[in-house]
């Protein structure tokens, strides 16, 4: 990497950050390049690198302390001809404008030789240029040395997609953002869990509150939260007889399979190791909710119907003498609150006895004794239906 003088902010880059403090919309680092020339004179005048070579993509930006850090990647993956790293400039735009500007520039003190990719991609770096902006439109840019091999601490912070925002490093600030990651001192990154709150700012060691931003982390956390959701299942459900893949299921025990974090009724005892849920297993919710469906709706001997508490029973007789007579009743019914009583005829008949059917008793009385007395014709064939809670 060239040796290069200070960053000078272009006549065109102070004009989009007086736009930018004006209200204007934001400004975006959108590219940097290098060329193989170099303009002298007045800088601040320079509009476009004096003959551009390579153009750098720019991978993250973030707020370190108040300093805008672009990080771009550097490589000779599509460079066919080597060049003299003579120039080096930074473009940027207001957030929705269509062309972009270039926005700072400097020169080589001691010019490099830029490699080609003759014998493929022979270099690669990541840069941090880091840009100071004060109140005044006035600026400062420097490029940190970079590494021709990526580290992890940069792929951690640009190649994985977190999701969050990268502030800095911990060390160096006085306040923390809720749910913004920093950089510790032992080079990770930890997400910030504790809310907006302040810091010792000669600390650069997460607390408790910092949590980091890796893979195993997540990992763990993820076991441990299954755990827990399984412990307090298991003490709703009251039991919990092992988990998937099962030696020697028993019928009416409940297994847990981790794969799908459902539990099982096993329907039929199995001789064989299980690995999976088979015919033989319910899904604990279906066969609850079965059995719930179930008990709530019953027929008993093609006679007594019931929904939950609500008890229709029919009673089908022919007393053969004509009188009051006591029918048994078989449901234990707690309220009574409506009877029926049919009498059935032959078709054409007319006597005025068959048309006397009448129960005699009150519905509490019906209750407590479990009968009913009622009127009779003879042989006449009656229907008694009572409705009730039990």
């Amino acid at each position: 990497m060239a040796d290069f003088n200070s960053h000078i902010i272009t006549n065109a880059g102070r004009n989009l950050l007086a736009r930018a403090l004006a209200g204007e919309g934001k400004v975006l680092f959108t590219k940097a390049a290098f060329g193989d020339q170099k303009h002298s004179g007045n800088l601040r005048e320079v509009t476009e690198l004096k003959n551009k070579k390579l153009d750098l993509n720019v991978m993250n930006i973030r707020n370190d302390n108040g300093t805008a850090v672009l990080t771009v990647q550097i490589s000779n993956e599509n460079v066919e001809q080597s060049f003299q790293t003579e120039e080096f400039g930074v473009y940027a735009k207001i957030e929705g404008d269509i062309t972009e500007i270039l926005y700072s520039y400097t020169t080589a003190v001691s010019a490099d030789t830029f490699p080609n990719n003759r014998l493929g991609k022979t270099y690669e770096s990541i840069q941090d240029i880091y840009m100071a902006i004060s109140s005044d439109i006035e600026a400062e840019i420097y490029v940190r040395d970079g590494v021709i091999y990526l580290t992890r601490d940069i792929a951690n912070q640009v190649y994985t997609e977190t999701g969050l925002t990268a502030v800095g490093t911990l060390k160096g600030r006085n306040n923390l953002e809720a749910d913004k990651q920093y950089l510790a001192d032992n080079g990770h990154w930890y997400k910030n869990i504790g809310g907006n709150r302040t810091w010792e700012a000669t600390s650069g060691t997460p607390d408790e509150q910092l949590i980091p931003i890796t893979w195993k982390y997540l990992y763990e956390s993820l076991n441990n939260k299954e755990n827990q959701l399984i412990q307090n299942l298991n003490g709703i459900l009251g039991q919990n007889n092992g988990e998937f893949p099962v030696e020697q299921a028993v019928a009416g025990n409940i297994y847990y399979f981790p794969r799908n974090q459902k539990y099982y009724y096993c329907l039929k005892s199995q001789t064989s190791r299980v690995s999976v849920p088979n015919a033989d297993f319910e899904e604990l919710s279906i066969y609850q909710n079965r059995k719930k469906l179930e008990n709530f709706i019953k027929v008993k001997n093609n006679k007594i119907f019931t929904i939950g508490n609500i008890c229709i029973e029919t009673i089908n007789c022919t007393p053969n003498t004509v009188g009051v007579r006591t029918v048994n009743v078989e449901s234990d019914f707690k309220n009574i609150f409506f009877i029926s009583l049919t009498g059935y005829i032959t078709e054409g008949q007319t006597a005025e006895h068959l048309m006397r059917q009448v129960v005699h008793d009150y519905y509490s009385k019906i209750v407590a004794t479990k009968q009913v007395k009622l009127y009779a014709s003879g042989n006449q064939s009656l229907e008694l239906t009572i409705v009730g809670t039990i």
